[in-house]
């Protein structure tokens, strides 16, 4: 999936970044010139880019290399592009609707381009919003658009409004921008350890770069003070900046612990683009795992009898058994839940339906699951109603976890 982002350069002229598949044929893709090393799980870096039209002239230059294409033109003294130049330039997808005769550009639907919501009609003067059908004009004129040769032209005063600057000098227009390109260079590690440790490759207009990791749940969360606060990461800049042909980079280490099984990880920036990385971690030995719990003060708020490790192997439709109590003294119900998440598509994704166990009168519980498909599972235990604040101040959250590994009934346990 392509990822555009498109943000204002500090000068006078375009600046469009873009976070855009690696086998486009006008990117320089090439890694073979960036200070990559072995221990580098992904690089993030630029790919510059530039386009020069001269008014009047059926043909534009991209990157250098000159493409036919409708020309820029003059019209009651307002100067006026082919909104196809965006499709052209690679920036964004050219949509329209032949019930409305509306056109639009179609930029990452992630971005914070606001311009993607709004559309443009031939010969009108207006911007409009759709909604269920619906086109809206907005309060603001623009110089009113036409068509010629079958292309849409709008006006270049609208560049500003899709986060795009522009110069214009001596009959020339000229846009300078930059794909952000995220190579993952090792999408795959396995490792029998209980952690693992590696480095990213970072051009400083990326921001800073943070490691995320899996809530167990669908979601993710940072490394370092984030919802499961035990799976701790470390992170730290390896030497100083790395300045290489007027770009520089900043080497990042991140360490993280790593559940049993698979452990989906990403490494993202501030513009939304990031880096997935998949760590399979082997145990040979399930009983010297222990128990995950979400933060370690929520070891005093549960304690289990049943099972007594964090891993399990077990064959599929055998039930397992969950039993323990709340010492927590603060809950606001008496019941605690379990949630089955199975790892499908290199995410857990939890199953709707919950088990409710009601906690005896010394706060006790004893339940028991069945998980009848083999495959990777995570039980997430969730607590009884406790404070969470907010307008809905109380609430469940995640006390603990505990990986399982279901096996078909026709392997025998290893």
């Amino acid at each position: 999936m392509r990822r555009i982002i498109v943000a204002l350069l500090v000068s006078s002229c375009l600046l469009i970044s873009g976070i855009l598949p690696t086998n486009l044929s006008y990117a320089k893709n090439s890694i073979s010139n960036l200070p990559v090393v072995a221990e580098d799980a992904a690089v993030f870096y630029l790919v510059p880019h530039q386009l020069t039209a001269e008014l009047n002239k059926s043909s534009l230059s991209l990157d250098s290399v000159y493409i036919k294409a409708a020309p820029l033109l003059k019209k009651n003294n307002y100067l006026y592009f082919p909104f196809k130049w965006l499709e052209t330039a690679h920036l964004a997808t050219i949509k329209r609707d032949a019930k409305t005769f509306s056109t639009w550009a179609e930029f990452d639907t992630e971005n914070s381009v606001p311009f993607s919501s709004l559309r443009l009609m031939p010969n009108q003067s207006k911007i409009f919003s759709y909604s269920d059908g619906t086109m809206t004009a907005l309060d603001e004129s623009i110089p009113k658009t036409f068509m010629k040769n079958g292309q849409l032209y709008v006006p270049v005063s609208l560049l500003p409004k899709m986060g795009i600057n522009y110069t214009w000098s001596n009959g020339v227009m000229h846009w300078v921008w930059n794909d952000k390109i995220i190579k993952v260079l090792h999408p795959t590690y396995t490792t029998d350890k209980e952690n693992i440790t590696f480095s990213a490759l970072v051009q400083k207009e990326f921001g800073h770069a943070y490691l995320m990791v899996n809530t167990g749940d669908g979601g993710m969360t940072s490394s370092i003070g984030g919802s499961i606060s035990t799976l701790k990461g470390k992170e730290k800049n390896i030497g100083k900046p790395i300045i290489m042909n007027g770009q520089t980079f900043q080497r990042i280490e991140y360490s993280v612990e790593l559940r049993p099984g698979p452990n989906p990880l990403e490494i993202i920036t501030n513009d939304k683009g990031s880096a997935k990385i998949m760590v399979h971690r082997k145990v040979l030995n399930p009983s010297s795992v222990p128990i995950r719990y979400n933060h370690a003060s929520n070891e005093q708020d549960i304690r289990f009898t049943k099972p007594t490790q964090g891993y399990l192997r077990v064959k599929a439709g055998d039930s397992i058994a969950i039993a323990g109590v709340v010492t927590d003294t603060y809950i606001q119900s008496n019941e605690v839940s379990f949630g089955v998440a199975a790892f499908k598509n290199g995410n857990f994704v939890e199953e709707e339906k919950k088990i409710v166990i009601p906690l005896k009168q010394d706060k006790s519980f004893s339940g028991s699951i069945v998980i009848r498909k083999p495959g990777t599972y995570l039980l997430n235990i969730l607590s009884p109603d406790v404070f969470v604040g907010g307008s809905s101040p109380y609430g469940s959250v995640k006390w603990a976890e505990i990986a399982v590994e279901v096996l078909s009934n026709t392997n025998k346990n290893p």
